[in-house]
C-alpha cells in the first residue's frame, strides 16, 4: 500500500481535532465523490484512511479475535475512534471475502478489537460519545435493507458488537433512546433482533456487576501510595477487601506455568487441588517466571519487613516477613479469571491459645464466601508503618520484600479499598459483598438514620447497610473510595479520616483514572414510567386505536416483533432484580400487562404458523417468562402475582404445541418443590383445576378456548390426556407438600372439580388424591 501523504494525515488530524469541515471532506474522499491527488491516490484513500485512524488510536496487532495471545493495550486518541465511527457509513463496502476486507470491515474489526483489549479503552470510547456515533452509523447502514428482499448488503455484525462491548461498560439515557430508535427502524429487517441481543448482553455483562465507580490501574507506575503510620497497625491480623476486574496477569506462558507448579505444591501441602495446578514445582521454586507479579497490595515497615499480596500468574500469593529475617509465603490455588469482576476478601487470623501458642490462620474470600484456609504465621511487626501501597509495589527508593523485584504494577480496575486492623470475620465479609461496591460509607452520629425508601426492599437494603457501617467502623484502618479522588490525592473515608483524627491520604503512582458507568439495568429504569416494560411495544405490531389493545398487524411486521419478544421478556427477567425497576413493574401493574402482550403473541404465532415444524421460537418464549418467574427474589407479592397471571394461566399456553405444554407442566411440577409457598399462595391447585376444565376436557363447554390451533381444528386427544396425566401429577405434589392445616381446602377444591368432570380417569384420580390429603 503506498505511503500516506503529509495531506491526507493533515486532513485525518484535522478531523480528528474536530473540525466539521474535514470530517464532510473525509466522508467524500472515502466514498469516492471527492478526488484526492491521482486516480492511483482515489483507490487506495479509503484504506489509507482507515489505517491512519487505527494507527492514531495506538495500532492493533491482529484484527482477529484473539484474547489469549494478544495482550491488553491502552489506546492513545479517542477522538480518533469518534470520527472512524462517523466514516463507516461512507466506507466502500464491496469485496468482502475470507481472504480480504473492505475498508468498511476492516475500520469496525479494527475498532472491535481496540474496544475489546481493555476496560479503560472503552472508558475513553464512552466518554467521547462513541456510543451515540456508532448507533446513528448503525441506522443509517441498515435502514438501507428496509423492504430488500436481497441478500443483506453488508454484514453488520461487528458492529453491534461494537455497540454491545460500549453498552455493557456504560449506557447513558440518551444513548438508550437512540437505541430504541434505531430498532424501530430497522424492525423489518434482520438487524433489529442483532440489535436487541446485543442489549440483552449489554444488560447481562460480565462488566455490569463491578462497581459504578472504580480505580483504573494501568499495569505502568500505576498505583495508589498512602501515608505511614507511627506505629505497626496490624497487631493481632487484618483484613483486606476490594472489588476488582484484572485486565491480564502475566506476560509469559513460563510466569503461568510456574504459579501453576507453585500453586500445585501449595494443593499438595493443604490436601486442595486445582484444575491449573498441573505442573511439576521444580522449576517454579528454581525462580522461573518472575518477570511479572503484580501487587494486591503492600504493607511495609521502615525496616522493609511486612506483609505483600501478589498474582503469580492467575494465582494469589500472600507473602509476609518479620525482623527476624524471616520469609514466608502462602500460594491459593483458585485461578482466577482475566477481565471478570471479582469481590477479593483476605483475612489474617491471629489468637492467643490458652498455653501462649497462637493460632495462626490466612483466609481468602472470592465473591463473599470462605473459598479457602490455610494456616501461616502471622508475622510480628515492631517498627512503624512506612509504606501501604495499593495496586503497585513501593517505589523504586524504597526495597521490597523481594529485593530484586522492580515494581509490579496491576493492569486492572480497582473498587473500594476497605483495609481493616483486625479480622471481621466471615459474615461481614459475606455482607460485605452482597451490598456490592457502590456504596460510600457513613460512620458516627453523622451517619443518621437510614433513609426512608417507597418500597420494603430498598428500606431493608438501607437499614442492614447502616448496621454493617455501625459494625465495621471500630475495626476500619483506612477506607479508599474511587468517588473521592481529587486529583492527585483520595482522602481516606474511615471513621478516623472523615473525623480528621487521622490523615492518611493516598496519593496517586504514575497515572490513575476514575472509570465511572451507568449500568444497563439503570438506564432502562430511567429512560420512562414502567422502567422495562418500556421495551414491551417493540413486541407488537399493531393497537386497537379506541382500546390501544394489542391487535395482529401485517404477517411481516408481526412476525418481526414477535421475534424481539423473548429477549425482551429475557431482558425484563435480569432488570427486575434492580430496585427502581421492581418497583416501577409493581406500581405499573406489570404482571396484567404481560399476560395481555403473551397471550397476544402466542396468537400471533399461532396464527402464522410460526415455529409448527421444531416449535423453537415458542420454547425460546417459554423459557424467558419462566426465568421473569423465577429470577424475582426481592418482592414476594410481585412473584405470586407473576406465577398467577403467566404461568398458571393455562388458557394463555393452549395455543403452544402438545411438547412445549407437557414441559411447562413439567416444570411446575419441579416448581412444587422450590417454590412451594409461592405456588401455595399464588393459588395454584384451583388456577390449574379451572385450566384442566375449560383447555383439557374432551367434552367441550361454552366458554371453552380453542387449544393447539386458532382455528377450531380437531384437538388430538392421546395428546391431551397425556397433557391431563402431567397436570394431575403437579396436582398431587402440591397436595403432598402443602401442610395438614390446608388439607380441608384442597379437598374441597378437588371435590368442586369431580361434580361436573365427565371423564372418568379424571374422576378416579381425584378421589385418589381426595384420599390421600385426608
Amino acid at each position: 500500500m503506498p505511503t500516506v501523504s503529509s495531506e491526507l494525515l493533515h486532513l485525518v488530524d484535522s478531523a480528528i481535532m474536530g473540525r466539521p469541515e474535514s470530517l464532510e471532506k473525509l466522508k467524500n474522499i472515502v466514498s469516492e465523490a471527492e478526488s484526492f491527488r491521482s486516480r492511483e491516490d482515489v483507490d487506495c484513500s479509503p484504506f489509507l484512511v482507515v489505517d491512519s485512524l487505527i494507527a492514531t488510536m495506538g495500532g492493533i496487532e491482529s484484527f482477529e479475535e484473539d484474547d489469549e495471545n494478544s495482550p491488553p493495550s491502552v489506546m492513545l486518541n479517542s477522538r480518533a475512534a469518534v470520527v472512524a465511527g462517523e466514516l463507516i457509513p461512507w466506507l466502500p463496502w464491496e469485496g468482502d471475502s475470507d481472504i480480504v476486507m473492505s475498508a468498511r470491515t476492516r475500520m469496525v474489526r479494527g475498532l472491535l478489537v481496540i474496544l475489546r483489549a481493555c476496560t479503560r479503552n472503552r472508558a475513553m470510547c464512552s466518554m467521547a460519545g462513541l456510543l451515540g456515533v456508532l448507533l446513528r452509523s448503525a441506522e443509517n447502514i441498515f435502514t438501507q435493507d428496509v423492504g430488500s428482499i436481497k441478500q443483506i448488503k453488508w454484514d453488520g455484525t461487528p458492529l453491534c458488537y461494537c455497540i454491545q462491548h460500549l453498552a455493557g461498560h456504560s449506557l447513558s439515557v440518551i444513548d438508550l433512546h437512540g437505541w430504541f430508535q434505531v430498532m424501530t427502524r430497522t424492525i423489518t429487517t434482520i438487524w433489529a433482533p442483532h440489535l436487541m441481543l446485543a442489549l440483552e448482553k449489554a444488560v447481562c455483562g460480565k462488566e455490569s456487576r463491578g462497581p459504578a465507580c472504580t480505580f483504573e490501574f494501568f499495569g505502568e507506575c500505576s498505583g495508589l501510595l498512602a501515608s505511614g503510620d507511627s506505629r505497626w497497625p496490624f497487631t493481632n491480623g487484618y483484613a483486606f477487601s476490594t472489588w476488582i476486574y484484572i485486565e491480564s496477569f502475566a506476560d509469559s506462558l513460563n510466569t503461568a506455568t510456574a504459579a501453576a507448579a507453585i500453586a500445585a505444591a501449595a494443593a499438595a501441602e493443604s490436601g486442595k487441588s486445582s484444575a491449573m495446578s498441573a505442573a511439576a514445582a521444580a522449576s517454579a521454586l528454581a525462580g522461573e517466571g518472575t518477570a511479572l507479579m503484580p501487587r494486591l497490595f503492600s504493607f511495609l515497615s521502615t525496616d522493609n519487613q511486612g506483609i505483600e499480596a501478589y498474582f503469580h500468574a492467575q494465582f494469589l500469593v500472600v507473602e509476609s516477613g518479620n525482623g527476624k529475617g524471616k520469609k514466608a509465603s502462602v500460594h491459593f490455588t483458585h485461578p482466577f479469571k482475566p477481565q471478570c469482576w471479582y469481590f477479593i476478601g483476605l483475612e489474617h487470623v491471629c489468637r492467643q491459645g490458652l498455653i501462649g501458642k497462637a493460632e495462626n490462620e490466612l483466609r481468602l474470600y472470592i465473591d463473599g464466601s470462605l473459598y479457602e484456609s490455610r494456616p501461616f504465621e502471622f508475622p510480628r511487626i515492631s517498627k512503624p508503618l512506612a509504606f501501604c501501597c495499593i495496586g503497585t509495589s513501593p517505589p523504586p527508593t524504597t526495597a521490597s520484600l523481594q529485593n530484586s523485584q522492580p515494581q509490579c504494577p496491576l493492569f486492572a480496575e480497582m473498587g473500594p479499598v476497605y483495609i481493616f486492623k483486625e479480622p471481621i470475620g466471615p459474615e461481614r465479609m459475606a455482607r460485605m459483598a452482597s451490598r456490592g461496591g457502590d456504596m460510600l460509607p457513613s460512620f458516627g452520629n453523622g451517619a443518621g438514620l437510614p433513609w426512608l425508601a417507597t418500597n420494603d426492599h430498598v428500606q431493608r437494603m438501607a437499614e442492614e447497610s447502616s448496621l454493617l457501617d455501625a459494625e465495621i467502623g471500630s475495626c476500619l484502618y483506612v477506607l479508599y473510595h474511587p468517588c473521592l479522588l481529587s486529583g492527585r490525592f483520595c482522602p481516606d473515608a474511615s471513621p478516623s479520616g472523615a473525623a480528621g483524627i487521622a490523615r492518611r491520604p493516598a496519593e496517586v503512582i504514575g497515572q490513575v483514572h476514575i472509570a465511572t458507568r451507568m449500568r444497563a439495568v439503570e438506564a432502562i429504569w430511567a429512560l420512562a414510567y414502567g422502567g422495562p416494560m418500556s421495551l414491551l411495544p417493540l413486541a407488537i405490531s399493531n393497537v386497537h386505536q379506541d382500546s390501544l389493545e394489542p391487535e395482529k398487524g401485517s404477517p411481516p411486521l408481526s412476525l418481526a416483533t414477535a421475534s424481539l419478544a423473548a429477549p425482551i421478556f429475557r431482558i425484563i427477567s435480569v432488570a427486575i432484580n434492580h430496585p427502581g425497576n421492581n418497583e416501577e413493574i409493581y406500581r405499573r401493574k406489570g404482571p396484567e400487562i404481560l399476560s395481555r402482550i403473551l397471550n397476544y403473541l402466542l396468537q400471533t404465532l399461532s396464527s402464522l404458523g410460526a415455529g409448527k415444524d421444531d416449535g423453537a421460537r415458542d420454547e425460546e418464549l417459554v423459557a424467558s417468562v419462566v426465568s421473569i418467574c423465577l429470577f424475582q427474589k426481592h418482592n414476594y407479592a410481585l412473584k405470586v402475582q407473576l406465577f398467577s397471571t403467566l404461568l398458571l394461566d393455562l388458557k394463555i399456553w393452549r395455543l403452544c404445541s402438545y411438547g412445549l405444554q407437557k414441559k411447562l407442566l413439567s416444570s411446575l411440577a419441579d416448581m412444587v418443590f422450590t417454590e412451594s409457598s409461592v405456588m401455595r399462595d399464588a393459588n395454584a391447585m384451583q388456577m390449574l383445576l379451572d385450566g384442566c376444565r375449560r383447555c383439557y376436557w374432551t367434552i367441550r363447554e361454552k366458554d371453552s378456548p380453542d387449544s393447539f390451533s386458532l382455528n377450531g381444528d380437531m384437538r388430538p386427544m392421546g395428546e391431551v390426556n397425556a397433557l391431563v396425566d402431567e397436570l394431575l401429577v403437579v396436582i398431587e405434589l402440591l397436595i403432598g407438600a402443602a401442610p395438614p392445616s390446608m388439607a380441608a381446602d384442597d379437598v374441597f377444591c378437588l371435590l368442586g372439580f369431580m361434580v361436573d368432570c365427565p371423564q372418568s380417569n379424571q374422576v378416579i384420580l381425584c378421589v385418589l388424591f381426595s384420599y390421600c390429603s385426608t
